[in-house]
């Protein structure tokens, strides 16, 4: 067993990678590629548990979760690498709404509000004022 804990701790350090990239929202690529290590972990975890099941006694049922654990990982790692593929595909982005039109990329600057102003204030003026 004291092979398969530093195993189980790299899928674990790999899988929290994930849920990092997950929080701050990563792109595709990156996505791609740490599910990918996170499957190679994952997977020399499964041959550790399939080839010392018999002689260390690992109950059927661990490998049954981690080989289903697996499958689910390889269907999310073929989603998110495809999409990665597609959008390299795509090539850059197009130009933006403003600089189709022309307009300016940065927000115009806020004047000074003007002072002594109320909720009784109109296009014309203070109306108590008059």
């Amino acid at each position: 067993m004291k092979e398969f804990t530093p195993l189980r701790e790299e899928a674990e350090k790999r899988g929290k990678l994930i849920k990092a990239a997950s929080d701050h929202h990563a792109g595709p690529d990156e996505a791609c590629k740490l599910i990918k290590n996170y499957s190679m972990a994952e997977a020399k975890m499964l041959k550790y548990v399939e080839t010392h099941q018999a002689k260390c006694g690992i109950p059927p049922q661990i490998g049954d979760q981690i080989r289903a654990g697996h499958k689910n990982t390889e269907a999310l790692e073929t989603k998110v690498c495809n999409v990665a593929q597609q959008m390299q595909q795509r090539g850059p982005a197009g130009p933006s709404l403003s600089e189709v039109l022309g307009s300016a990329t940065s927000v115009p600057e806020a004047t000074a509000a003007k002072k002594g102003g109320s909720t009784f204030d109109t296009l014309n003026g203070n109306v108590l004022a008059r």
